[in-house]
């Protein structure tokens, strides 16, 4: 199974100028640690799903592959977030432009939508998850 990480990553990075920082796991313990790049964006494979089947005495399964895309603003104007939460919004919807549609690779399904979520407003921060999805196969 190919990693797409890097792909989704190289994407972001072509497709939405408007990050400091986008990067992996790597780059979202930094977060951790006080270093916050804002705006930043942190991609990681959140979950792998598969689902049943077998294909001609070969082993075949379809696996769904979850995305997680992170967003991590600072809020340098109103406490309550308002403009946080506006250019999260405005990167969220430039990100899934990016990814919506586009295929990764030819091993993988064209990306879709999963959900989103906000993680935290804390600190002057405002923290957003959304998940993204594709399909690979893998043979035993």
């Amino acid at each position: 199974m190919i990693n797409l990480r890097p792909l989704i990553e190289q994407r972001i990075k072509d497709e939405v100028i408007a990050f400091s920082e986008v990067a992996g796991a790597a780059g979202l313990e930094n977060i951790m640690k006080g270093w916050i790049a804002s705006p930043g964006c942190y991609i990681f494979k959140e979950r792998s799903q598969p689902q049943g089947g077998d294909m001609i005495g070969a082993t075949m399964q379809r696996v769904i592959l979850r995305y997680a895309v992170i967003i991590i603003v600072k809020n340098v104007r109103d406490a309550r977030g308002s403009d946080a939460a506006d250019e999260s919004n405005m990167l969220q919807e430039a990100i899934r432009t990016a990814l919506l549609g586009w295929q990764p690779s030819p091993l993988a399904d064209p990306i879709e939508y999963a959900d989103g979520a906000l993680i935290s407003f804390k600190d002057g921060f405002f923290i957003w998850r959304d998940t993204y999805q594709t399909y690979q196969f893998i043979r035993g």
